[in-house]
């Protein structure tokens, strides 16, 4: 359990860099680091993964989920006066599938029947 903890607080501090979030938010970046580590792995499944590459997916995934904030119905509008509004993917692996692939987990929407 030590390490789960201490691979979380490494997470977390990755995820702080990624989101360019700085100290505080940490309730929010907890909550996207579980819930993408439940869709990480629910993507995996039972197939074998490095942990280097999983915690890969968990970061990508989890950033994507924070970052959903800024795009309500799939449409991320920028407070940029030169920036278009645009339409981005609402699925939260949308970072994960092809890495998961080129792990060797054959997985995603287009293997799904």
């Amino acid at each position: 359990m030590a390490d789960n903890e201490t691979t979380d607080v490494a997470l977390l501090a990755l995820l702080r860099d990624e989101t360019a979030v700085p100290a505080g938010d940490d309730a929010r970046l907890t909550r996207c680091l579980k819930t993408a580590r439940a869709y990480v792995d629910s993507a995996i499944g039972t197939a074998e993964v490095d942990e280097t590459v999983k915690e890969d997916c968990i970061l990508g995934c989890a950033t994507d989920l924070y970052n959903a904030r800024n795009a309500r119905m799939g449409v991320m509008d920028i407070a940029d006066s030169e920036t278009q509004p645009f339409r981005i993917s609402t699925d939260p692996l949308r970072s994960v599938w092809p890495k998961l692939k080129a792990a060797g987990v054959n997985t995603g929407g287009m293997v799904i029947a």
